[in-house]
């Protein structure tokens, strides 16, 4: 197991988590960890397009670059956090599960994960 797997693993240990996955900013999948049915290339190629909306907000209201983005689904969470300028994270949990410490967590881990990609 490589470090970054293992890293992943940490964070699929937060309930409600079933998918964790690292990206490039051009949405090429680099590294998927979960279980169930998901078309983890699919939503890999979707993620930087949010990034990208979330940081034309940021520049229009004058608050900055996004972090971390946040979208309520109908049947679970999606999160998005920037890693480094070409690596993205994301994270799909299911719903009704709080996910404040996960924030806390990826906030924390944000360094040390994109020095593993």
């Amino acid at each position: 197991m490589t470090d970054l797997d293992a890293a992943l693993d940490a964070l699929r240990e937060h309930p409600g988590v079933e998918h964790v996955l690292v990206l490039g900013s051009d949405g090429l999948l680099i590294q998927h960890a979960g279980e169930g049915a998901l078309d983890a290339e699919t939503v890999s190629a979707m993620v930087p397009g949010l990034a990208s909306a979330a940081s034309a907000l940021g520049a229009a209201t004058g608050l900055g670059a996004a972090e971390t983005m946040v979208v309520r689904l109908e049947a679970g969470v999606a999160l998005a956090t920037v890693l480094s300028g070409d690596v993205l994270l994301a994270v799909l949990l299911r719903e009704g599960v709080g996910f404040a410490p996960l924030l806390r967590d990826l906030s924390a881990r944000r360094p040390a994960l994109a020095a593993l990609v």
